[in-house]
């Protein structure tokens, strides 16, 4: 293992400068969609996977409102606060503290300056990852060039009209872990821990130098200093993302291995340091793995949260480019007295991670990005053969449509005011109203469209709102079509009002698409609200 490399200031002048550039491109669809803001129609701030971004909104929500431990909005059934979810709750805070008028443009403004900077941090961070590993400049440029704005072969299979190929649409559409750009894009959480994943990763390489291993009282303090500094980036890791720690975990075993294979040894110094790491990051493991197995609803949450990994061939239309150039370099990375090793375990421990039976699959990918593009451009960087050099410039090229593809195509499709990422003016108006009148243990009941967005305005519980987050979501999908439709007994719909302890009924175009059940004229049903064709009744007990 060789010293650490320098990075020069220029090289960071250029990060930042290609960064911002980057990230001016990824908030041109958010800027179109401020822009297309109409009296009518209200932007929600949210382009990319909708319902979740949607769900980040309402968690800074419940920090604005002073809430320092998590609930889920989007389910009836009781339970008690969680350590969920903090980067989200702390955003919220950051946005009640910002003078203005209507809190929910105080988070969205607030979420996506976290994306910007967040995204800058994780370019930055990506850059001295790939530092650590070569010296040459104009390598570790097209390396971070292939993480900052790279992607796989989507943009292919849509032009060929396979949008959902193998019965999923392309990982790098929809993938945050396994593509930095999507990160960049939409997700600011993801970015922090991906900075800290690497980070922590980094700290851990420069503990295990041969130079810090001879014991003097000097080097013995640097050591422990870069391991406790590895676990603490880790900890504050599994705060944003619980299980990016066995990630973490996974890759520094995968590389203790590597080590003990390239040197014929085994590495026990560098073992029980990665131990301690791993160690001052466990608490966090330990206290998700609680929640999840002692209270039902985190359990039931848990339980619905299924992200599987789509066919393998998806993979291979993900990363089939940069694993072709990877595979010319693989042999001389290996026998170089480098640390090339490490970035060659973590590129062949992610089949594995993205298959174990867990089942957040595909997310465990996270970061493989990186150490693949490196080993990508160590691959397309030396050749002098003609042929080969065209097949790198070729398959290069394929990574790049897929981010101009995702930002046209966003642009395109803001001109149209489009539902869910705008909002009727008369139901933000409703669910202002409906703010000022109920209590965070409130239960509301409205459609899926309609709950997935209310918690964003108004601090109380959904009958439903999200595919993942309300506890049996599909049966409560079915229930709530039964609540609506014209021919089900009022019987029925008070018992199943009060068997989940609805406060409140929400009725707009989303709710009346349903069924034909008029709210309007039942005794148990008492009308608060109603204005541009949006209704807001309380339950009569």
């Amino acid at each position: 293992m060789t010293e650490r490399t320098v990075v020069a200031r220029s090289e960071w002048r250029w990060v930042l400068v290609i960064g911002l550039v980057a990230l001016t491109m990824t908030s041109v669809p958010y800027l179109l969609g401020w822009s297309l803001e109409t009296p009518e129609r209200v932007f929600s701030g949210c382009v990319l996977l909708i319902d979740d971004c949607t769900s980040y909104l309402a968690k800074m929500r419940q920090g604005a409102a002073g809430a320092w431990l998590f609930h889920i909005a989007y389910t009836p059934e009781p339970h008690p606060g969680a350590l969920f979810f903090p980067f989200h709750l702390l955003l919220g805070k950051v946005a009640a503290l910002v003078p203005g008028g209507d809190l929910t443009a105080r988070l969205v403004w607030v979420y996506h300056a976290a994306r910007v900077v967040c995204g800058l941090v994780l370019l930055l961070t990506v850059y001295r990852f790939l530092a650590e590993f070569t010296g040459q400049v104009a390598l570790r440029r097209l390396a971070w060039l292939m993480v900052t704005l790279g992607g796989g072969l989507g943009w292919l299979l849509i032009a060929l009209g396979q949008p959902n190929w193998l019965g999923s649409p392309p990982l790098d559409l929809y993938l945050p872990e396994g593509f930095a750009f999507l990160a960049l894009y939409g997700f600011p959480h993801i970015a922090a821990a991906q900075s800290l994943l690497l980070g922590g990763i980094l700290f851990l390489v420069r503990a295990w130098r041969p130079a810090y291993a001879t014991r003097n009282t000097q080097r013995v303090f640097r050591v422990a200093c870069c391991v406790s500094l590895a676990g603490l980036a880790w900890l504050l890791m599994g705060l944003i993302v619980p299980f990016y720690v066995p990630v973490a975990w996974a890759v520094t075993g995968a590389a203790w291995l590597a080590l003990g294979l390239r040197q014929r040894r085994l590495p026990w110094r560098e073992g029980l340091l990665a131990g301690g790491a791993a160690l001052v990051a466990a608490p966090i493991v330990v206290y998700s793995g609680w929640m999840f197995a002692t209270n039902p609803v985190y359990a039931t949450w848990a339980a619905q949260n299924q992200i599987l990994s789509p066919h393998p061939l998806h993979y291979l239309a993900a990363y089939g480019a940069p694993l072709v150039l990877a595979g010319l370099a693989a042999r001389k990375v290996w026998r170089e007295e480098k640390m090339g090793w490490l970035l060659l375990a973590w590129v062949g421990l992610a089949p594995v991670l993205a298959y174990l039976p867990f089942n957040l699959q595909r997310r465990l990918v996270a970061g493989v990005q990186v150490p693949l593009s490196l080993l990508a451009a160590m691959g397309a960087m030396p050749s002098r053969h003609l042929a080969q050099r065209c097949l790198a410039v070729a398959l290069l090229a394929t990574m790049l449509p897929t981010s101009l593809f995702l930002v046209a195509s966003t642009s395109a499709w803001m001109f149209d005011t489009p539902p869910p990422a705008f909002r009727d003016a008369a139901e933000v108006a409703a669910l202002d109203w409906l703010s000022g009148q109920v209590q965070s243990e409130d239960v509301v009941l409205a459609a899926y469209d309609t709950g997935n967005y209310l918690p964003v305005r108004v601090v109380a519980r959904l009958f439903l709102g999200h595919g993942l987050e309300t506890v049996d979501a599909q049966e409560k999908e079915v229930l709530l079509a039964h609540f609506f439709d014209a021919a089900t007994d009022d019987a029925w719909r008070r018992h199943l009002l009060a068997q989940y302890g609805v406060g409140y009924v929400f009725w707009g175009p989303a709710e009346r698409a349903l069924g034909g059940f008029d709210a309007g004229h039942v005794p148990y049903l008492k009308q608060l609200y109603s204005a541009g064709g949006y209704t807001v009744f309380e339950v009569r007990r």
